[in-house]
């Protein structure tokens, strides 16, 4: 007698599925040690808010101390989300800096490029299929003009 299995439990016998999330796994997301970042809360810039970006501090500015690289973030209007997204940034570029054949953003940047690559691909045999039909038509039309020119001689003699 069969067990009944749940869906979720016949997922995971399967190794279809996991071999195709490893082809895809990214690196993990770099961190950064706080006590090697220096943070400043900057006035101003430009960008969402209006008014309001003039009088509150929520451009944040980092600084990683041992490679000196500095990062100005200020994508939105909310301090603690500015802070969050510059630390992601600076993370980011100091793994590009220590590694950059195995960081995170080559990585992406080669999927990028492999993307548009096979998109050019596909796009060239898309054309090319469509201009040899196209070539194949005037062909066969002409063909058939030919034949319908050699019929008309043969009714006249």
């Amino acid at each position: 007698m069969r067990q009944f299995l749940w869906p979720i439990q016949r997922q995971l016998f399967s190794t279809a599925r996991s071999a195709h999330v490893r082809a895809n796994k990214l690196p993990p997301r770099p961190k950064i040690n706080e006590d090697e970042i220096t943070e400043v809360f900057l006035k101003g810039g430009s960008g969402p808010g209006g008014q309001k970006i003039n009088k509150t501090n929520s451009k944040v500015q980092l600084k990683h101390l041992p490679t000196g690289i500095v990062v100005e973030c200020q994508a939105t209007r909310s301090r603690e989300q500015n802070r969050k997204k510059a630390r992601e940034i600076l993370a980011m570029k100091v793994q590009h800096l220590h590694d950059p054949e195995n960081s995170r953003t080559s990585i992406l940047e080669q999927r990028r490029m492999n993307q548009a690559r096979t998109k050019q691909k596909k796009t060239k045999k898309k054309h090319s299929t469509l201009a040899e039909e196209n070539a194949q038509r005037k062909l066969q039309q002409e063909q058939e003009e030919l034949e319908f020119l050699a019929s008309l001689v043969k009714q006249k003699e």
